[in-house]
């Protein structure tokens, strides 16, 4: 068993002392002019341990993302500050991506007309359905999904859903795809956790939810590329339903 897979115990040690560090750093949100940059730190966070703890085995814990994160393994010249090697790395994970941006799109196809049900059902709106895009719209997509998005989706689906389905020998299947159903499900737990942690409100273990699909994403795909995408593509959709109907 390699280095980065490891007890529970290990993997939750490694949660907690996460979940303190984005405490911490968000309880400087208000703080100018520091406030700015909480959202970066958030994301280096938990993207920058996921890469430190999967060293050599990134591809196991779904996190090349098409070679994109792995180290160069050839001598060529890397540019300056590394550009050649960045440029290289997005020709070659090119394929993937606009292969997973499709899964994520059939994804959302199927759940998004599902959750607009639910959306309407829980908050009653008064006002009828009318499009209001948020004006940033492809910044706004842009964070969502290198911001937010890739690091969550690294961390959650990538290092502690598949360090705890490394501990797991029980195997399901749903909707035909092979999950450890308590990595699985725990994986969701703590997602929804750390959120309570930064906004103390019982809505925010709703996230429970998508992070279930999320999961199921990263285990049908074998990494988190389409998790990544239908995950930046759902908080973009909440948010256009809650600007149009609310």
């Amino acid at each position: 068993m390699g280095h980065a897979r490891g007890s529970v115990g290990r993997i939750l040690w490694v949660y907690v002392l996460v979940c303190v560090a984005v405490f911490g750093v968000t309880r400087l949100e208000d703080v100018p002019p520091i406030g700015e940059y909480v959202h970066l730190v958030v994301a280096a966070i938990f993207l920058l341990t996921s890469i430190r703890i999967a060293r050599e085995e990134i591809s196991h814990f779904g996190m090349a993302l098409g070679g994109l994160l792995e180290p160069p393994t050839d001598k060529r010249p890397r540019g300056p500050l590394g550009l050649w090697d960045l440029a290289r790395a997005l020709r070659a994970a090119l394929p993937t991506a606009v292969k997973e941006l499709s899964i994520a799109l059939g994804v959302a196809a199927v759940v998004f007309p599902l959750y607009a049900i639910g959306f309407y059902l829980w908050n009653e709106p008064a006002e009828s359905f009318s499009l209001a895009l948020p004006p940033d719209l492809a910044s706004l997509a842009l964070a969502q999904l290198v911001v937010v998005a890739l690091p969550e989706e690294a961390f959650f689906r990538g290092y502690i859903q598949t360090a705890l389905s490394d501990t797991e020998p029980r195997r399901i299947r749903v909707l035909g795809v092979e999950l450890a159903p308590v990595a699985w499900v725990a994986q969701a737990v703590l997602f929804a956790i750390v959120h309570l942690i930064v906004e103390p409100h019982p809505a925010r273990l709703a996230v429970f939810f998508p992070a279930l699909l999320f999961g199921w994403v990263r285990a049908w795909r074998g990494g988190i590329g389409a998790a990544m995408a239908l995950h930046a593509m759902s908080n973009l959709y909440s948010e256009i339903l809650s600007r149009s109907w609310l």
